[in-house]
């Protein structure tokens, strides 16, 4: 219906693969599957579920974004997956309607693309490609994650039928042919005034986000003014990103949002009124940068989140990037989680409360701060998991507390459950769950770690499940002798051929309680970056790097990140120099280090 042209091939196959590297690939007429992504547990989650709606949704767009119609070359590689990603959501959305989607959008697509974005290895959506031997290396956070929230700006900008109407005339024009980013825009362009040629510049064709300032200057109780200002982080190339803005003016925990555009470097929003509790940009959670708060908003909103849904979701989002840009102290992020976690109803959120609490004691803790925190966390998560109503929500804590439980007594109720002496009331646990299980245990060397694992290898039905679990396995030893031979037979290409086995195994080497004896696998793993590019798939290098490096947080490592990419040689590609300067990003912020 939206595309206006029927389904365009003689048939519609699904076939599902075990350990397939991508979560689809759309053949004509013939989809291919990651079988584990689309038959789901009980026990799987809600955004699990809605994931496997939006995988065949997007697998199915690519029959008209991709497959119908085909760039011309590579560097347009990104108008097929950001179509997919912006059709997946017209088609999965009405199926879901107990779902914020607008509020899964924001946590979906901002974190992930900021992940990357904020960094001094992000690239433009758009990206030249001189040879298709780097072809692979092009997709990424900024194609998958960016790419839809710019899609869905420009549909702002146009409005949803005209944007409707251009895309069809599109798609008619060069049905089983090749097309551009320069003819979708010259198509588009003759339906508005704006001049998008200016507006694809910054938003497509350079790499980066916009510096967002918040203003805020009271005389007494009132407002003298407010102001909320861009600048690009690169001044010499002085971009400006046009966008609609909305602004909330907060009291207590209520905010009235009201909408604006943001065509130059300043807007000015009001003064007169009495001084808010919180200034909150981006309320609405569809303009895209880097937002500074001033002080007072930042200190109001680390003690209360606003009240609306997608508001308390972009604030979430809003102050995690103010932390990682140490404008926020990790400490003061993991106090507000704590806070808001045992009070907050909606799944999407507490599932990303729970993800970056996970981030703060893993990444942003030292040792001892993880430690000596360790008690009141597991305490929320198991009030959490024991107040939860569904068996999606259930999962969700369950996961949490597994994959941060430290304390003997949370670890000995943990290993009573993959005992099956133990049960979480109202949630059932399938193979994959005590398999997940045993391996955490493992990894914190509980005494019968080794048995656990025996034990679970023998109980596993499924073949593709128990072989992965026994390629894993050594790097899971308490023996480092072990560990170390798990790593040196990954030098040869055969043994990474399952790539998902070989990420699960290196991400276990390099977990945060192993990552002092995994320090001397940096430089090795760095190094085999440019073979690992040539001879695996398309996604590889990133998830090799990030599997890696995520674990540390020493200056160690990052001095021999910094050693590496100064000494790499002329011609290196830029493009997994980019990779490792992207993977690397927290890892530097963390230990304050210079990037390269």
């Amino acid at each position: 219906n939206y595309t206006g042209i029927p389904y365009p091939f003689g048939k519609f196959d699904f076939l599902l693969v075990p350990s397939f590297q991508f979560g689809g690939m759309e053949h004509p007429g013939s989809v291919y599957y990651n079988a584990p992504a689309l038959m789901l547990d009980e026990s799987a989650t809600q955004n699990q579920k809605l994931g496997r709606a939006s995988l065949i949704a997007h697998e199915t767009a690519h029959m008209w974004f991709g497959d119908l119609v085909t760039m011309r070359w590579f560097n347009d590689v990104w108008m097929k997956e950001v179509f997919a990603n912006f059709m997946a959501a017209k088609i999965v959305n009405p199926a879901f309607p107990e779902i914020n989607h607008d509020l899964r959008f924001l946590y979906a697509h901002y974190p992930a693309a900021y992940d990357v974005d904020r960094t001094a290895g992000t690239n433009a959506i758009r990206q030249r490609l001189d040879n298709l031997d780097e072809a692979g290396s092009m997709y990424g956070a900024i194609i998958y994650q960016k790419a839809p929230i710019v899609m869905r700006q420009l549909e702002l900008l146009l409005g949803a039928a005209s944007f409707r109407d251009g895309m069809q005339e599109y798609l008619k024009a060069h049905a089983f042919g090749n097309a551009t980013w320069t003819d979708l825009i010259a198509t588009l362009d003759r339906r508005t005034p704006d001049d998008l040629a200016a507006w694809s510049r910054s938003w497509v064709e350079e790499a980066g986000r916009p510096i967002i300032r918040v203003d805020l200057k009271a005389n007494g109780e009132a407002v003298e003014s407010l102001e909320v200002t861009q600048e690009d982080p690169i001044t010499a190339r002085g971009l400006l990103w046009t966008q609609p803005l909305s602004v909330a003016i907060g009291y207590r925990r209520d905010g009235v949002g009201t909408r604006h555009r943001m065509t130059g470097r300043a807007l000015r929003i009001s003064s007169g009124a009495t001084v808010p509790d919180y200034v909150l940009p981006n309320s609405d959670g569809v303009s895209y940068g880097n937002f500074v708060l001033d002080p007072s908003s930042r200190a109001s909103l680390l003690e209360n989140l606003p009240a609306d849904e997608v508001a308390r979701g972009s604030a979430l989002v809003m102050l995690w990037e103010e932390m990682v840009d140490r404008r926020v102290a990790p400490r003061a992020m993991f106090d507000l989680l704590m806070k808001a976690l045992p009070t907050e109803r909606n799944e999407l959120t507490i599932q990303r409360m729970l993800s970056y609490l996970q981030q703060v004691r893993w990444r942003w803790f030292r040792d001892a701060e993880r430690a000596n925190s360790a008690a009141a966390v597991e305490t929320t998560l198991r009030a959490g998991l024991n107040a939860a109503k569904t068996p999606s929500l259930k999962s969700a804590w369950f996961n949490a507390l597994r994959d941060m439980a430290q304390s003997p007594s949370t670890l000995s109720w943990l290993e009573s459950v993959w005992r099956k002496t133990e049960t979480v009331p109202g949630l059932v646990l399938a193979e994959p769950d005590f398999i997940t299980l045993a391996q955490e245990l493992a990894v914190r060397g509980v005494p019968d770690g080794e048995a656990i694992l025996s034990e679970q290898i023998a109980r596993t039905q499924n073949p593709d499940r128990k072989g992965r679990m026994e390629f894993v396995r050594p790097a899971l030893s308490a023996d480092p002798a072990i560990r170390d031979a798990f790593f040196a037979q990954l030098k040869d290409p055969v043994k990474r051929r399952r790539e998902a086995w070989v990420l699960e195994g290196i991400g276990y080497l390099h977990h945060p309680l192993r990552a002092a004896s995994a320090e001397k696998h940096v430089r090795p793993s760095l190094e085999m970056l440019l073979e690992i590019q040539k001879t695996g798939d398309i996604f590889f290098p990133k998830r090799w790097m990030d599997a890696t490096l995520s674990g540390h947080r020493s200056p160690t490592v990052a001095a021999t990140v910094t050693t590496f990419l100064e000494g790499l040689p002329a011609g290196y590609p830029d493009r997994l120099r980019r990779i490792i300067l992207s993977s690397a990003d927290d890892l530097f912020r963390v230990t304050r280090q210079a990037r390269p």
